[in-house]
């Protein structure tokens, strides 16, 4: 039985985060991925079972740690929008081109329903802010849809500085939502 290499497993890793990246998982091949990797595809199905395996191997992480945030929510409501944004600073700047693989190509994978429970808790928190505030609940969805895609386009367009513009642009967002419910 031939040993995994680490080195290889890295190289695969590498290869994959810019397939589905570049196409997302429904359009990403095994074979491309296996080419990147200076590697055949008999090769790569070692190392993972499928594509969807090798697709969870590249976000895991950073699917746990959004799982994470839903249970781990401060008690307090009038805390919980400046936690969550703080959360997000955190994991844009941890997990860049894992955050642009899950939310912008992981149709067709278990994981595709998790850019839409984010964006639904980011929705849930600023309405409560908002109720709380007597202002006016319905602009939680358009706001929090900004705030998704306003990162979003960030970390696609900014490779250099996107963790301070993305840091910039949450910080613009929480004060101005601040100075409006105050």
């Amino acid at each position: 039985m031939q040993v995994l290499k680490e080195e290889v497993r890295q190289r695969i890793l590498k290869s994959a985060r810019r397939e589905f990246k570049k196409k997302g998982f429904e359009k990403a091949s095994m074979r491309s991925i296996a080419s990147y990797a200076e590697m055949t595809v008999g090769n790569l199905y070692r190392y993972y079972k499928n594509k969807e395996d090798l697709f969870g191997a590249i976000i895991g992480d950073l699917y746990k740690k959004l799982r994470g945030i839903k249970t781990s929510m401060p008690e307090k409501s009038e805390d919980r929008l400046d936690w969550l944004l703080n959360q997000f600073k955190e994991l844009q700047r941890e997990f860049r081109n894992e955050w642009l693989i899950l939310f912008g190509g992981s149709s067709g994978t278990k994981y595709e329903k998790t850019a839409d429970d984010i964006h639904s808790l980011l929705r849930n928190t600023l309405k409560d802010v908002l109720e709380k505030h007597d202002r006016r609940p319905e602009i939680a969805a358009p706001v929090a849809s900004a705030i998704i895609y306003g990162l979003n386009t960030i970390l696609k367009t900014e490779k250099r500085n996107s963790a301070d513009l993305a840091e910039d642009f949450l910080n613009y967002m929480m004060v101005d939502i601040t100075s409006r419910v105050a």
